[in-house]
Order: C-alpha cells, then sequence, then structure tokens
C-alpha cells in the first residue's frame, strides 16, 4: 500500500511512464511509482491528465481527488469493480440487517460524542460543557432517536469556536472545516469503494441525491481530527501551503487499540470494522482514541 499524497497544484501535464506518475511541467518532469502513492489531489484547472494514467491510479486502488478553480475538492474517483466479488458483496450491503444498522449508528454517534469530549478537553475547555456531553454520551438510544448528535454538536461548536459560531455562516474556520472533511470523506469513500460496497446506500443517512450516504455515516467520529487542526492551525487565512498542510493529515499518527498507526491505515481498519458489524463477524467496532492526541511524523 502507498504513503504518498501526491498534489498537482501547477499548470503540468500528468501521465503514465513504466508503472509510474510522470509529472511534466515546462521541460522538466518527475516520476513517481504508484506502488508509493496513496493519494492523488489534482488541484489546477490547467492540469492535463491522460486516460491511460487515470485508468492506472484507478486499476491499483489509489484515491483520485479533483479540485475545481477555488482549489475545493469536489469530486472523486471511484472504479466500477474493485472488489473481486462485486454482486456478492453489494447484496450484503443490501441485505444488512436494520436492528445492525441502528445499532451501529448508535455506536457512532457515542463515539463521534466521545470524540467531541476528547477535543474538549485537549483545548482545555470548560468542564461543566465536557460533562454535559458525557450525559449526552450516555444517553444515546438506538438509532439516536433523541438527536444527541446535533445536540451535542451544538454545544461542541460553540465552546470550541466561540459564541458567534456555527456551522453554516461564511468563514475562513467553516472553510477549512469544510475542506477537512471533503479529504476524510474522499478516503473513506475509497476504503468502501475497495470492498465491493456502494458508497450510495447508508445505514443512516439516505439521501437519494447524496452519492456519499454510507461516507457521511462512516465519518463521525473522525470529524473533531480535523476540528483540532483547524482551532491550532487556522487563524485569519485559510491559504494553498495551509491546505497542503491539512491533507498531510492523512499520515498524521492516531492511537487505535493499544498502537500508533498512521490516520490512513487507521480509517482502513476503522471501516472493516463497521462492516464486519453489519456483515455480523465481529461485534468489535474500532475507533481512535483522540485523548491521547495525534503525533506528526
Amino acid at each position: 500500500m502507498g504513503w504518498k499524497t501526491v498534489i498537482i497544484g501547477s499548470e503540468a501535464k500528468v501521465s503514465l511512464s513504466l508503472n509510474k506518475l510522470k509529472i511534466t511541467i515546462g521541460n522538466e518532469f518527475q516520476n513517481v511509482p504508484l506502488g508509493d502513492i496513496d493519494t492523488v489531489i489534482f488541484s489546477h484547472n490547467r492540469v492535463i491528465i491522460t486516460i491511460p494514467l487515470l485508468s492506472a491510479l484507478v486499476e491499483n486502488n489509489i484515491n483520485i481527488i479533483i479540485c475545481d478553480e477555488k482549489n475545493d475538492p469536489i469530486g472523486i474517483f471511484q472504479p466500477f469493480n474493485g472488489h473481486s466479488l462485486v454482486f456478492k458483496r453489494l447484496n450484503a450491503q443490501i441485505n444488512w440487517k436494520l436492528t445492525r444498522k441502528k445499532k451501529l449508528w448508535k455506536r457512532i454517534i457515542e463515539l463521534k460524542i466521545q470524540s467531541e469530549i476528547d477535543a474538549l478537553i485537549l483545548e482545555k475547555r470548560q468542564v461543566k460543557i465536557i460533562e454535559q456531553l458525557k450525559v449526552y454520551r450516555e444517553s444515546v438510544y438506538t438509532d439516536d432517536q433523541t438527536n444527541r448528535e446535533a445536540a451535542s454538536a451544538r454545544m461542541y461548536f460553540t465552546e470550541m469556536f466561540g459564541d458567534d459560531f456555527t456551522r453554516d455562516i461564511p468563514s475562513i474556520q467553516n472553510y477549512a472545516l469544510n475542506y477537512g472533511y471533503k479529504i476524510l470523506a474522499s478516503y473513506i469513500s475509497r476504503c468502501i469503494a475497495s470492498r465491493g460496497l456502494i458508497t450510495q446506500l447508508g445505514i443512516h443517512h439516505i439521501g437519494e441525491s447524496n452519492p456519499f450516504n454510507l461516507t457521511y455515516d462512516f465519518i463521525e467520529p473522525l470529524r473533531a481530527i480535523i476540528d483540532l487542526w483547524v482551532i491550532e492551525s487556522i487563524t485569519d487565512t485559510f491559504n494553498a501551503p495551509l491546505k497542503q498542510e491539512l491533507i498531510g493529515i492523512l499520515n498524521y499518527r492516531v492511537y487505535v487499540k493499544d498502537k500508533w498507526m498512521r490516520l490512513n491505515d487507521a480509517i482502513e481498519d476503522i471501516v472493516d470494522s463497521y462492516i464486519a458489524y453489519l456483515d455480523e463477524r465481529s461485534n468489535e467496532v474500532l475507533f481512535i482514541d483522540l485523548s491521547k492526541g495525534m503525533k506528526v511524523d
């Protein structure tokens, strides 16, 4: 599995050369072995991409993110046949038991609230808010029928980003949060597709026009990772160097099940645990222990 994130952030031609990604800028070029690459981000509106390269990236299960003219992620490539047993896996997904889906959603919301608690503790925020979130965490019902997710989120974001902050206002912080969430979502979608599942069929999110329902089910406990980066890194600007730094968060080390591992590897294991739970092959649901913070290599 690759580990490099390659960002094409200037006018260039990218092509395939001897199983390598060839980046040509003017009269100079650079080759990157496909086996070293985890993610490629095309972040300039004057990049020329060859079809053989796109085919090779998809065949090698490399995460491909396309940005618009503002360098915002707007789409990803997913393979049609990223798994050898596509029909069998899709049939299993369609037939996941409703009770398992509701129980997993309950667990996901509990883990999301716990990650919010951990983030607030790391940022040394008010104890009374943290204690209230603990009450919410302990009172999540199956399928989160009382909507503890929304109640905790309102309190959490106000405490983390200030009394005037809401997720629907135009602000540098929200811009950075949305960018970071999209990076996580693209990687989760890659994991889902590579396991023969479809992102459209969620366990809680059911929007008919949302092609990433399952992705946004699975992302919830991971959002606080982006929140912490934004509160520590963003003040009055979110420029290209900061975007590249945020993209690099996939290589941060996080604590999962008694060991430190890269975030991209942790996401793979967490998604596998969700799927195993829904398949009734396991009752273990993995999570990131954010109370231990994150490490940057």
